[in-house]
């Protein structure tokens, strides 16, 4: 019998990129472009080493003549236009960001190393509503791993790391981010969608998951302001998650 897990959350903060939608085809795609003209740029060295990055943070280290923000901010949003066919949902997020839509109160946020535009329009090709709280590569001085984004996040639902008895997570798939939510405070919670199960435990991830086919949503309770997350078929999780 499935061993299913029930968390009682106040808020939940998302990554985008491998987390809600499946955009690493289309990055790779745009890294091997963008480094067509640039002998010195080696593209698949960056594909492998920066997912969960800020593109402006990538760029600052690998071609530090390009380093604009407005330019890099131009080159982001275009990805979804010009590679977007390369992308595909993360099975179950559009389901789940409907739920949490449909919520009494807003329970959830983003935080993405993406830009906004491109950010952006990954909602608007998966048909998701975004959440108020949609921190962004424009919203942050210091990009993942730096824990900035995420206790934005946080911060705007009403749990800023000071209230250590929040209890708050973040999905996740990628080290940057991975780190980034540990340092803010939260468990996180690793999608096995870009790296395997060993890499994420390696992170530090508090739970695995495949996808979110097998995690449900629940009743929101207003006298705790916390909603019900149910998981099935975890691929890991540490002692101290399963009775949080």
């Amino acid at each position: 019998m499935t061993q299913q897990y029930k968390v009682k959350l106040n808020a939940a903060l998302f990554d985008v990129d491998g987390t809600i939608i499946i955009s690493q085809p289309a990055i790779a795609a745009f890294w091997r472009e963008f480094g067509k003209d640039k002998p010195y740029f080696d593209a698949e060295y960056v594909i492998a080493n920066s997912h969960g990055m800020r593109t402006f943070d990538v760029i600052s280290k690998f071609a530090r003549d390009f380093a604009s923000r407005e330019y890099v901010n131009t080159l982001e949003s275009e990805i979804p236009d010009r590679f977007g066919s390369h992308a595909i949902e993360v099975i179950g997020s559009v389901k789940l960001c409907e739920k949490l839509n449909a919520l009494p109160k807003e329970k959830w946020a983003v935080a993405t190393s993406g830009t906004f535009e491109m950010a952006r329009k990954w909602f608007k090709i998966l048909g998701i509503e975004r959440p108020h709280y949609f921190i962004t590569a424009n919203d942050v001085h210091n990009g993942k791993p730096h824990p900035e984004p995420y206790i934005r996040g946080r911060t705007g639902l009403g749990y800023p790391p000071e209230n250590k008895d929040a209890k708050v997570v973040v999905f996740e798939d990628a080290p940057a981010g991975a780190t980034a939510g540990t340092a803010a405070g939260c468990k996180v919670i690793g999608l096995a969608t870009t790296y395997p199960v060993e890499k994420l435990i390696e992170f530090g991830c508090d739970m695995v998951i495949k996808d979110y086919s097998n995690v449900e949503i629940g009743e929101y309770d207003p006298t705790t302001d916390t909603v019900e997350f149910f998981f099935n078929d975890v691929l890991y999780i540490k002692d101290d998650m399963k009775n949080w």
